[in-house]
């Protein structure tokens, strides 16, 4: 799904887009990092409530558009609790934006099935303390954060290097949760200017 977004986000004018639930707030996102989580959280929130709003009305509403003195939001439903939100800049071409976000909204509503609600479960192990098995949806949304962080240091170029130490990580052990920050600090090393490896790092600390 991030692929997705990353179509979105490459469209002059965009600011960056995720996908927003009602309950889990951003799922998957791509965001510029002048966006605060609770300003995207905020406006993703009413933007959902409208769409329910119109449903209950008996109205099909394909899309919404606010403009804002900074910015304008364009939201496409993708269910009854999540929609597809795109942030753009006040004066970008909201027309192609949206065009673009609906011909996307269909696979991600497929893929959607798969990344809402991250969730991790325990059972007890021989000790009696509990161990924990993750979804895998969890641990994927994780990685897609870092990779995130990763293209905030190095750019474009961080999918590719994202896939390849993932490959090197994976033959190291299992994908688990409690192993993403091995994975965070072998990309670390990838990047060679100190201060952006500190930005990396200070931006993957809320996702650890």
């Amino acid at each position: 799904m991030r692929k997705l977004l990353q179509e979105i986000a490459v469209i002059p004018g965009v600011t960056g887009s995720c996908i927003f639930d009602k309950k889990e707030g951003p799922l998957c996102k791509d965001l510029h990092q002048d966006l605060s989580e609770q300003n995207v959280q905020t406006v993703g929130i009413h933007l959902v409530r409208l769409l329910q709003m119109g449903s209950m009305a008996g109205l099909a509403i394909s899309s919404s558009h606010f403009r804002f003195d900074r910015y304008t939001v364009i939201g496409i439903p993708l269910d009854s609790d999540s929609i597809l939100m795109t942030i753009c800049d006040a004066q970008a071409n909201c027309s192609l934006v949206a065009t673009t976000a609906a011909m996307l909204a269909a696979d991600m509503r497929d893929d959607l099935q798969r990344d809402l609600s991250p969730t991790r479960t325990t059972e007890p192990d021989r000790d009696g303390a509990g161990s924990e098995k993750e979804d895998d949806t969890f641990i994927q949304i994780q990685l897609d954060e870092v990779e995130q962080a990763l293209a905030g240091a190095i750019g474009p170029v961080a999918a590719v290097v994202m896939q390849d130490y993932l490959a090197r990580w994976r033959q190291a052990g299992p994908s688990t949760s409690a192993r993403v920050p091995e994975l965070a600090e072998m990309l670390l090393q990838e990047i060679g200017n100190p201060e952006l490896a500190r930005n990396f790092s200070e931006k993957i600390k809320s996702i650890l």
